[in-house]
């Protein structure tokens, strides 16, 4: 990889020149080692072309020391770069009224060549009814070549990459520092896992540029703009998922909501967002319908609806599992049986239901799914 040319870029990018400049700026002299050459070597102004502030942070990053620790971190975490006028840059993001001039990455470009690509959000605190379900969903997408994009955060994030790459399609993580940063610590060793497994590490920002706070509302525009939909599996109305639906929403895509529990203040932005028009669904095979992506029904129907039972996950699960396996049930009658409490038996069923375990019956009343039904 030509680091030395990448390390140009990064220094261009650690500018923080804003879009509507920097692209022009691209456009103008072709990339970004040109940039550097008339600015620094040539001592070129350029006060109509970059803000003041921008000129004099290029001036303190083109220094030996900065450019040398740059080019030895892309090294390093084997970082590479891209700009707006590159062929590999995704067609997707040049459509926005925001586009990243460069993009850093790092992994397999060849995601970004996938037709199907979703992305899935939600609360870095979800519930465990969030997580278990955004896994789930992530995985039974995945299996049918769905290739997941999200943010790498803690909670649903990371949940929706690890069902992504239990599925068995690799998965996009899009960043809101510089991609050699621990961030978030805990999520390190599934970093690893995505790029081990053909997934793709993105962001705009360069080597060395910290997890600022401010960053990571601006980087969800590529989240959503890397998809056709945009899934939100579990938030609050004021959170940084949020901020992820509006940029799909500005941009024209496609919104799902998962229902969620009905009453729980995790979920009040699913709610929300389904009164006001948003995609309904509750499986992945609900996805793959609305998106035309069942193209394969022999194999849809193997992922989805017709897999051999698996052994309950859990103890509340097998009560569960045990007790419809004489017939179906209702709720008072589960409670009774399972002696579980109300809440745990709400959550047990709403989760076997997300697996495809049971199936709800008019009156209240669960059964076992049947594998002959499909």
């Amino acid at each position: 990889m030509d680091y030395a040319h990448s390390v140009f870029d990064a220094w261009l990018a650690g500018g923080e020149i804003p879009y509507d400049w920097l692209i022009p700026l691209l456009h103008q002299y072709g990339d970004s080692r040109e940039v550097f050459d008339r600015f620094v070597i040539r001592k070129a102004p350029m006060e109509d072309m970059i803000p003041a502030k921008c000129r004099k942070k290029l001036t303190e990053l083109s220094a030996d020391g900065p450019m040398q620790t740059c080019e030895t971190l892309m090294e390093k975490h084997g970082i590479s770069s891209m700009t707006i006028l590159d062929e590999d840059y995704p067609a997707c993001l040049r459509e926005l009224s925001d586009p990243p001039g460069i993009l850093f990455y790092t992994g397999d470009l060849s995601c970004l060549l996938r037709r199907k690509r979703v992305s899935m959000v939600g609360s870095r605190t979800a519930s465990y009814l969030g997580l278990r379900a955004a896994r789930t969903i992530a995985r039974d997408l995945s299996k049918n070549g769905v290739v997941i994009v999200s943010g790498l955060a803690c909670g649903i994030d990371a949940e929706c990459h690890r069902g992504c790459l239990e599925g068995g399609s690799p998965t996009i993580a899009v960043l809101g520092c510089g991609l050699d940063q621990d961030y978030p610590q805990e999520n390190e060793p599934l970093k690893k896992d995505i790029l081990s497994r053909n997934g793709l590490l993105l962001s705009e920002y360069a080597p060395g540029i910290k997890p600022l706070g401010h960053h990571f509302p601006y980087r969800n525009r590529i989240i959503s703009g890397l998809s056709e939909i945009l899934i939100l599996m579990e938030a609050k109305l004021r959170s940084g998922s949020m901020t992820t639906v509006t940029h799909a929403l500005k941009q024209g895509k496609e919104v799902y909501a998962y229902p969620g529990d009905p009453v729980s203040p995790m979920s009040e932005a699913n709610r929300t967002l389904l009164r006001e028009g948003a995609g309904y669904f509750t499986t992945a095979k609900d996805i793959l319908e609305d998106m035309n992506w069942l193209d394969n029904q022999p194999l849809v129907g193997q992922n989805i609806g017709c897999s051999a039972p698996e052994e309950p996950a859990d103890s509340t699960e097998a009560a569960v599992y045990n007790a419809l396996l004489k017939g179906n049930l209702g709720f008072d009658e589960l409670l009774q049986t399972t002696k579980l409490i109300p809440s745990e038996l709400l959550s047990t069923l709403t989760v076997m239901q997300i697996k495809n375990k049971i199936e709800a019956l008019p009156g209240k009343r669960y059964a076992l799914r049947q594998s002959s039904s499909c």
